[in-house]
């Protein structure tokens, strides 16, 4: 017999340590306000004044890592939510700068807690969640079914955040891609959120889980939230690496303007297997992606990071069934170049390579009329808008 699910903590930890933030409902005397805030990849916050967003993002302290402010337990890492090619302006910086004050006052009220041996290889965890749906500002929302994903792509940005949460909460460490949190109930909190809330589009899901990885068969709870998000108007866009994403294809088909994207960083399965043990074979991502677009779903593609490829190979294999495609570059290399070193491939490790096949990706894909853009704003491809103009994802 299951153990019973249990509650998660880490609202209140998060509401422990940010305390006055997270009571900004209404506008602050400098004019920003709380668009919304999560605490499973470390804890991010959405800010919110006139037509801008700024997105705060706290991690675990870590010198070697750019940020833009520190304290003794965080770096506070920011950029403008849709978008984080724009630099921040003086007012913005001053915001994150508040914010890392605000932290070291209130450093006290979060514990240092002793975690646990891990005393399983993997842990499957059921637990009850509070909220599910998250509000980014500009009509979009995210949603993470799940917590942790065991397909564990060694070079997954997310980690060390996720691990970040996991510690506040006590819980044993485990390599990434060793542990998942089932939130047992979310379909029944996302329908009373929906109930409240606008519709718009949600994202599952972008930070901290794969929506179609393998437990997904047994537990259903991407399913579960499609179909909540269906009934109530609101238009998802997944993104996966899994190919079973096609098991909810014909509710996918359903839902206007639905859009589902394939991660297909590369054209060779020997690199894939190298690179992404756990993830599909490359051959059952572009079948899916082919069955998603002919069911007429809007379908997009994302090539990152760009591992080792024929990039006009992956063009001639994806353009045909995707209206956009996001581009981009490893950028946890220090965790991803043992993976580059064992696949005897360091020369793809480096600017040079990420520069010369962006480029040839971006030539490739505009040659069949397929545009690159940062899909940071879902709204232009749901609305059956072409996104923005192309550019250089790695500039």
């Amino acid at each position: 017999m299951s153990p019973p699910a249990e509650p998660r903590a880490l609202e209140a930890l998060a509401r422990d340590l940010l305390g006055p933030l997270l009571d900004l409902d209404v506008p602050s005397r400098t004019g920003w306000t709380l668009v919304g805030w999560d605490a499973e990849a470390g804890v991010s916050l959405t800010l919110g004044k006139g037509d801008r967003l700024l997105l705060v993002e706290i991690e675990p302290r870590d010198d070697a890592r750019a940020c833009l402010a520190r304290t003794e337990r965080f770096n506070v890492c920011a950029r403008r939510a849709f978008r984080g090619d724009e630099p921040l302006d003086d007012e913005e910086r001053r915001v994150v700068g508040q914010i890392a004050r605000l932290l070291r006052a209130r450093a006290d009220l979060l514990p240092v807690v002793e975690r646990p041996p891990t005393t399983h290889r993997t842990e499957v965890r059921e637990v009850t969640v509070d909220r599910v749906l998250v509000p980014e500002g500009a009509g979009h929302y995210y949603v993470n079914p799940y917590t942790g994903c065991m397909i564990g792509c060694a070079f997954c940005y997310v980690a060390h955040r996720a691990d970040l949460s996991r510690a506040l909460e006590a819980r044993p460490a485990l390599p990434w891609g060793r542990y998942v949190d089932v939130k047992i109930n979310a379909a029944d909190v996302l329908r009373r959120e929906v109930a409240r809330r606008p519709p718009g589009i949600v994202r599952l899901s972008p930070i901290v889980t794969d929506p179609y990885q393998p437990l997904e068969r047994r537990y259903r709870i991407t399913r579960q939230c499609l179909e909540v998000l269906a009934g109530a108007g609101f238009t998802p866009g997944v993104l996966t690496r899994a190919a079973r994403v096609v098991d909810d294809l014909p509710l996918l088909a359903r839902i206007p303007g639905a859009a589902v994207g394939l991660s297909i960083p590369t054209d060779d399965d020997r690199v894939r297997r190298m690179f992404e043990p756990g993830a599909d074979p490359i051959e059952e991502r572009l079948d899916a992606l082919e069955r998603c677009h002919r069911a007429g779903v809007l379908t997009f593609g994302v090539v990152q990071p760009m591992l080792p490829m024929d990039p006009d190979r992956l063009v001639a294999a994806m353009a045909p069934f995707v209206r956009c495609v996001r581009i981009d570059r490893m950028h946890e290399m220090a965790r991803a170049r043992p993976l580059y070193a064992q696949a005897g491939r360091l020369d793809a490790a480096e600017d040079a390579y990420f520069e010369r096949t962006a480029a040839r990706l971006v030539a490739g894909f505009a040659a069949r009329g397929v545009q690159v853009d940062a899909l940071d704003d879902l709204g232009a491809l749901v609305s059956g808008a072409r996104p923005g103009v192309a550019r250089s994802p790695v500039s």
